[in-house]
């Protein structure tokens, strides 16, 4: 789509993405971080997220993927890893988790990830955590209504969906 259109009468037209705050400076940092890169000899992935909306799409693509082995090394937040390494079966207990609510959970992190633009989802920072919740009135029918994320140094790791 283009940025603008120039209607027959001279009506200039301007599209921008809703609810988007980002500054040109913001936008040009992001651009030069790798959200994705693949190790072209080990073809090991590795994903970095600087913003909830990348943890968010992270997410997502691990479930439609069914890649638990991805979600659990690189998404998850080395705390919530920790916690799941020092139980006998953690980490069968994470894939049977989110094998069990694959479908629940992704269409949670979908309608998080749609509905901020609508007023629909709030976001709060709290120290290094950055909460993503159904705004009031807006929870609907959602089996898990919050995801919650660590700062670690300068990316953004899942720590909990609620």
């Amino acid at each position: 789509m283009p940025d603008e259109v120039v209607q027959e009468d001279g009506t200039i037209v301007k599209y921008a993405t809703v609810g988007s705050s980002k500054s040109a400076a913001v936008s040009q940092y992001l651009d030069g971080i790798e959200l994705r890169s693949k190790d072209e000899i080990t073809g090991e992935v590795t994903l970095r997220a600087i913003l909830p909306e990348h943890v968010l799409e992270q997410i997502l693509i691990c479930l439609r993927d069914r890649d638990w082995d991805l979600l659990y090394d690189q998404v998850l937040s080395t705390a919530t890893r920790e916690n799941y390494e020092s139980k006998e079966r953690g980490q069968e207990e994470f894939k049977a988790f989110f094998e069990k609510y694959r479908k629940e959970l992704g269409k949670t992190v979908q309608r998080l990830l749609r509905g901020k633009s609508f007023g629909d989802v709030t976001q709060k920072t709290v120290g290094d955590y950055t909460i993503v919740t159904f705004a009031p009135g807006s929870l609907g029918n959602f089996k898990f209504h919050t995801v919650k994320l660590v700062r670690e140094g300068e990316f953004l790791k899942l720590a909990v969906i609620e």
